[in-house]
């Protein structure tokens, strides 16, 4: 993989509990979210809880590569807990998002939707700009520096890798975590909670 490549893959996946299950469904998040973070590459788990009456929860799976993403998937760990899962929900959907674009992706809502929505173009790039521009200050005054008798192009590499790691694993779910009332204001954002951090 090149500098500054991303290779991370993001899984959503949606269920909605079934009446009067959501005690054991609640407990069901604590296990799978433990077994999952056992598997080497899982970047963390967030679950999208609905509201108060609701009972569709989203379930947002990270890993750094696709091959970690299939050897948890194709586990027997993880057929266990899917089995059990089953016993509580009533229907699931699974999306899966590649590098950037999860960024900026929000679950289909209770409306039947499908696939990922997405904020107009200029409110991404808006916040995409106001976390990238504070940390290009930053690496080029800390990171830069010490790689100043390198060439420049390698100095170049060196800065937009930490850039683009910084951003995919920590600055920007934190960005479109407090922006998500400005980022997606036609849709329902129910409460947050990571499970699991990398």
């Amino acid at each position: 993989m090149s500098p500054g490549a991303d290779a991370s893959v993001t899984v959503i996946v949606t269920r909605t509990v079934r009446r009067g299950r959501t005690a054991a469904y609640e407990s069901w998040l604590r296990g799978v979210g433990a077994a999952a973070g056992g598997f080497a590459g899982h970047l963390g788990l967030t679950v999208l809880r609905p509201p108060a009456e609701g009972r569709e929860y989203t379930l947002v799976f990270r890993f750094d590569t696709v091959a970690h993403l299939r050897a948890w998937e194709d586990s027997s760990v993880r057929r266990v807990w899917v089995a059990r899962a089953e016993a509580l929900c009533e229907r699931a959907h699974r999306q899966q998002a590649m590098g950037l674009e999860a960024w900026f992706s929000l679950p289909a809502g209770s409306d039947g939707g499908r696939g990922p929505r997405m904020p107009p173009r200029w409110k991404m790039a808006l916040v995409s700009w106001l976390v990238a521009f504070p940390m290009v200050q930053v690496l080029n005054g800390t990171l830069g520096r010490w790689m100043a008798p390198v060439p420049g192009v390698v100095r170049g590499a060196g800065v937009g890798a930490g850039l683009v790691l910084i951003m995919t694993y920590a600055a920007m779910p934190l960005a479109t975590r407090v922006c998500a009332r400005w980022l997606y204001p036609a849709e329902r954002i129910p409460p947050i909670s990571p499970i699991s951090r990398p």
